[in-house]
């Protein structure tokens, strides 16, 4: 079984894919400070997993599949926040969920204990709010604008590795994790800079991404 880090981070190629399907199907225009931000989130994010033999298995199929299927998904919603609300959307996607959920009950189901009611309260009560809030950002802005916060979930699930399996960070992980939550978000601030903030910014990021990867290698 894949790490949680490194299986959140095969997933985080579906802000890519997610801009890529908004700019075909949608006509969204997405500029060198957005693509710029996307690209170098998705490379600090290729640093943790230090891609070898034991990395691309079997289960890193089912990530990235899972990647191109939530990137499309993303482009969709976005295009649907146009004639509904981000509540109406929420309901469409719960009621899904809560269809197909139920499906896979007859398999293996077992029933829960009162002492796994407060986890599942506050998974039902998260994952409602994740999903509103989900649409209603991408109705207040374009996908290649919202897409590249979803890197900070790499933190996450880094933290909750750490919590619950004791998947100790290597050091891949916390410099991805630096670049993730740094760099796309100014890349972002610097959309209305002037250009040549912009290519200074691109010559940084490149310096800092090279910088780690020979400090992986080493």
């Amino acid at each position: 079984m894949m790490p949680l880090a490194s299986a959140t981070a095969l997933n985080f190629s579906s802000p890519l894919f997610a801009t890529l399907a908004s700019a075909i199907f949608l006509k969204e225009a997405v500029g060198a400070a957005r693509a710029t931000a996307l690209v170098v989130g998705f490379i600090g994010v290729l640093i943790v997993p230090s891609p070898g033999a034991g990395t691309f298995q079997i289960g890193a199929l089912f990530a990235l599949a899972n990647a191109v299927l939530f990137g499309t998904v993303t482009a969709g919603v976005r295009g649907m926040t146009s004639t509904e609300s981000a509540k109406t959307l929420t309901m469409y996607q719960l009621v899904l969920l809560t269809t197909f959920y139920a499906m896979t009950l007859p398999f293996q189901f077992k029933m829960p204990i009162w002492a796994d009611a407060p986890l599942i309260i506050a998974n039902g009560a998260t994952n409602m709010l994740g999903q509103y809030w989900w649409p209603r950002a991408l109705h207040l802005a374009p996908t290649s604008a919202v897409v590249p916060f979803q890197y900070f979930s790499l933190i996450w699930a880094m933290m909750f590795g750490f919590w619950w399996w004791g998947d100790v960070p290597t050091v891949g992980l916390l410099v991805g994790s630096i670049i993730v939550a740094v760099f796309p978000i100014a890349f972002l601030a610097l959309e209305f800079a002037p250009p040549h903030f912009v290519v200074i910014a691109v010559i940084a990021a490149c310096f800092v991404t090279f910088m780690a990867g020979e400090r992986i290698r080493k």
